[in-house]
């Protein structure tokens, strides 16, 4: 039997008959939008596969009461405003782990920036393991162990493993760029991540 052709009017339920032919109308569309708003390819169609795994996880208890395009185009939205809340997030993170940082050590050198200090941590959060990074970006939001453990689905001893290694790792890259800062920022790190 085939299935009838997607209609763009109706209001409907996704389900397992007429997910493919949405996500067909709608990707190319809401990959544009995405793009234009993150200008960058990855980031965008990660968006938009992130809008229909969604949609295709909770199919029986969506319940759409406008068109599937306002529907698809509302939960983009709802996807890039989450984004751009995260990386606000970070930034604060990274200068409140900067403003600790001056006031646990006092007088910074001029050397230490916090574009500079930014740009390394950065630089190691992005080369540790995908798990490790998910736990140490929570950790920086101020989520709890516990909170970390149930939304990545892991042990709390895991979360907290990864954190100290973590740690472990960030101390001995920041120890190579900053080695007369060293012990204000593994203080400020240690009270911020801990």
């Amino acid at each position: 039997m085939v299935n009838p052709p997607f209609q763009e009017d109706k209001k409907l339920q996704i389900s397992e008959e007429n997910y493919t032919s949405i996500f067909n109308a709608h990707w190319k569309k809401l990959y544009i939008i995405a793009y234009r708003r993150l200008q960058d390819v990855a980031l965008a169609k990660d968006m938009v596969q992130e809008v229909f795994v969604y949609c295709w996880q909770q199919r029986a208890t969506i319940q759409i009461n406008t068109s599937i395009d306002t529907y698809l185009r509302t939960a983009l939205q709802y996807q890039l405003i989450a984004h751009f809340r995260k990386m606000d997030i970070q930034d604060r993170a990274f200068s409140y782990l900067y403003q600790r940082m001056v006031e646990v050590h006092g007088q910074m050198p001029d050397l230490l920036t916090q574009h500079d200090l930014q740009a390394a941590l950065n630089r190691e959060l992005h080369q540790m393991p995908d798990t490790m990074r998910e736990i140490f970006k929570l950790r920086i939001q101020d989520y709890s162990v516990d909170e970390i453990a149930n939304s990545l689905n892991l042990a709390e001893k895991t979360v907290r493993n990864n954190i100290s290694k973590g740690l472990h790792q960030l101390r001995k890259a920041l120890a190579k760029d900053f080695p007369e800062d060293l012990s204000a920022i593994c203080l400020a790190l240690y009270i911020l991540l801990t």
